[in-house]
């Protein structure tokens, strides 16, 4: 097994890999298998049934026992080549005999399982064979080979005729007689065991992941409540969970590892020597106002909501009624009927299918124990071949649903304003976009339609139980070098996990066609980013052309260049001598979004020239602040900032007596900015020309009523 052609690895090294890659999957599970490694073709021989004629060279190099990271040290560092042989049958028994004796006594043992790794070169005797066949089938013991493919031969008894080998690197070596005859004997000893054997090239894939810690389902029992009469006892398995890592290893000293790390924590008060004080001589307090409510156990105990253990139907929905974006917790429940009775398996089925006929779904109410609170639910009716139950999921209840309105993309130019029409995309765009959706689907239907379970047949890409969380592979990876190379650098990810972080090759391969489609019908243009004119950049020295010459520059009058972009300083606030160049000016700075800041400085400004107006002397440069902030809140798509100002600003001009300015905005239709205009709006075109016309004569009629019943008032007075 140590010999191989140059650059290559040899089958002792690949092995060597395998068993490293096993302990590795027990130590980051967290397993309480344990393990013992049997070496043969050693110079030493240590194994009870060496007789110095028997079993020679044999050697148990770690007793059964919980596999940790001092095996793996071992496995490493320990394990050395030798040109010696060794017969592996001779292996299998001391194996079975080191099985036997270890476990003997002890209880939880639910299989046991021998893996043979070899290139099956040596020699070996087949005199044991029977004995061997028996021992493993008394025993009970699993029997798995890793070494040469066993499929590759055509004929199992031309054990003359040498044949093909497949490697750990997946190229394939001509087969040794010795190892051809190896091959038969081997694949004998699995037919009558009912074994396995994979190759190297086979295993060491599967065995490349870190497998999570396996936990033992345990049932939450309760009554299914219909009403107070009919009650079903169920039991609830968690069918999906999120997974937590353990992270025993957190709280680990070092440099002694097997030294218990603890904490210390203690109480000071905010004085200036700190006062120690003990945890028993403080209470929990809320502040109301300034004041300190104190809050004892107690009282938190007697506030505390109190609900009593159940699972109770509320009502029954259409399933569609129930989102999938309103799925809460951390996982779903399968809730089937109390194991063993059979008066609950009947009820519970009636229910079942009579939900899933009806295409119905339950709401019910679950709480888990008394100590919890109660939580809303939904049972989901789920039939297959083999079983049927329901899903639970849980629901939120209405304080916990958030209701967030955003705008629709503009899907035709039909439906779309004016503003948004140029981002309206192509029917050709669109079916570009569906195609490419339809073949990156992971999961595809089978092509036969005839088919009564596609689900079965689809291939599906990325299975959950087949693809392992790269986060955790990457902390498992960095967690074992560091354990056995203390002083080096972390290594890179495995190749083997990064390529879960890519999409899968016959994916990728099938949307080829639709990319480069794609690239045609979206043309994308390099968009060069407008230099800021400033005074430097306006005068300075022309790179090109004549040497010495400087560009001149265009002086404009508008506020994109010119004199006045170059003189002016950075705007930061809406003055009142040129509001509307200060306002374009501010919130058209590029480094930032300044427009909410801009846009709440304008109305001051304009509310300030209106009120502060002798008449009508003022009102034409309000007037033209008010369009500005309209036409750049559309632009801006900001139209809820302006119609909640316009809002505030009506009732302040009727207040003030300024209806004289109301009539300017009526007649320059300065009103709200409605949905036609801008399609961030939520006012309708109807709501607009109310606000502007029978809302305000409205109001002018109660004002105008209230100064005459204020005049009456006064007559009598005098």
């Amino acid at each position: 097994m140590n010999q191989a052609p140059a650059g290559e690895t040899t089958s002792l090294q690949t092995a060597l890999e395998a068993m490293t890659m096993i302990i590795q999957r027990k130590v980051f599970a967290e397993s309480k298998d344990e393990i013992a490694v049997i070496l043969f073709g050693t110079a030493d021989t240590d194994n009870p049934l060496a007789n110095g004629e028997s079993y020679e060279n044999i050697t148990i190099l770690q007793p059964l026992s919980i596999a940790d990271f001092d095996l793996l040290n071992l496995i490493q560092n320990e394990i050395q080549p030798s040109n010696i042989s060794a017969d592996y049958l001779d292996a299998l028994v001391v194996g079975i005999d080191h099985l036997v004796n270890a476990t003997q006594g002890k209880k939880g043992f639910g299989f046991k399982r021998l893996i043979l790794m070899s290139d099956l070169g040596g020699e070996f005797g087949d005199d044991e064979v029977d004995t061997i066949i028996q021992g493993i089938k008394a025993t009970g013991t699993e029997l798995n080979v890793i070494g040469p493919s066993l499929d590759d031969g055509e004929d199992e008894n031309d054990s003359e005729k040498p044949g093909p080998s497949t490697m750990s690197n997946g190229q394939r070596k001509e087969r040794t007689a010795q190892q051809r005859t190896g091959e038969a004997m081997l694949r004998h000893i699995l037919q009558e065991v009912e074994g396995e054997c994979y190759s190297f090239s086979e295993a060491l894939p599967a065995l490349s992941y870190f497998q999570s810690r396996q936990i033992k389902q345990t049932a939450w029992k309760c009554q299914l409540e219909i009403t107070s009469g009919i009650r079903i006892p169920i039991c609830s398995y968690a069918k999906l969970k999120d997974f937590k890592l353990k992270q025993s290893w957190k709280r680990v000293y070092a440099k002694d590892p097997s030294e218990e790390v603890g904490t210390l924590r203690t109480y000071h008060m905010k004085d200036e020597e700190e006062t120690e004080i003990d945890k028993e001589d403080m209470i929990e307090g809320h502040r109301y106002g300034n004041t300190l409510v104190p809050m004892s156990e107690d009282d938190k105990a007697n506030m505390k909501y109190k609900a009593e253990k159940c699972f109770k139907i509320l009502g029954f929905t259409k399933p569609e009624n129930v989102k999938r974006h309103h799925y809460l917790g951390d996982g779903s429940s399968c809730v089937v009927a109390d194991k063993g009775d059979e008066a609950a398996a009947v009820a519970l089925s009636s229910l079942i299918q009579a939900l899933y006929e009806t295409n119905m779904v339950a709401i019910v109410r679950r709480v888990y124990s008394a100590a919890s609170g109660p939580k809303l639910g939904c049972l989901i009716p789920h039939i297959k071949a083999d079983y049927e139950c329901f899903i639970y999921v849980e629901l939120p209840f209405m304080e916990d649903v958030r209701q967030f309105t955003f705008g629709s993309l503009p899907v035709t130019k039909e439906n779309t304003s004016t503003a948004n029409n140029k981002f309206a995309p192509s029917e050709k765009q669109l079916g570009v976009i569906d195609k490419l959706i339809t073949t990156m689907d992971l999961c595809p239907l089978p092509e036969d339609d005839d088919d009564e379970d596609e689900e079965d047949n689809a291939t599906e890409y990325l299975k959950s139980k087949l693809t392992f969380n790269p986060h955790f592979q990457k902390l498992y990876q960095c967690l074992q070098h560091r354990a056995l190379n203390p002083d080096e650098p972390l290594a890179e990810l495995s190749p083997l996990v990064a390529n879960y972080l890519k999409p899968p090759q016959e994916v990728l391969t099938k949307c080829e066609e639709h990319i480069e489609s794609l690239k045609k019908v979206f043309k994308l243009e390099v968009v060069k980013k407008k230099e800021e004119k400033t005074g430097e950049n306006q005068f300075k020295e022309s790179d090109e052309g004549d040497a010495g010459k400087a560009k001149k520059p265009r002086l404009d009058d508008d506020l994109e260049g010119g004199m006045a972009d170059i003189t002016r300083t950075k705007v930061t606030e809406v003055g009142t001598v040129t509001p509307v160049e200060d306002f374009v000016a501010f919130i058209n700075q590029k480094d930032e979004d300044k427009f909410e800041e801009a846009s709440r400085q304008m109305q001051k400004r304009i509310e300030q020239i209106v009120v502060d107006s002798f008449g009508a002397q003022f009102y034409p440069k309000a007037m033209d602040c008010l369009k500005a902030l309209r036409s750049n809140s559309v632009k801006k798509s900001e139209p809820e900032l302006f119609n909640a100002f316009m809002k505030k600003f009506k009732e302040m001009l009727i207040t003030k007596g300024r209806r004289d300015f109301w009539e300017l905005v009526m007649t320059e239709n300065q009103g709200l900015i409605s949905k036609m205009e801008s399609e961030d709006s939520t006012v309708s075109k109807e709501e607009a020309k109310l606000f502007i016309s029978e809302e305000v004569e409205k109001e002018e009629e109660d004002v105008k009523q209230e100064e005459g019943d204020d005049a009456d008032d006064l007559l009598d007075m005098v």
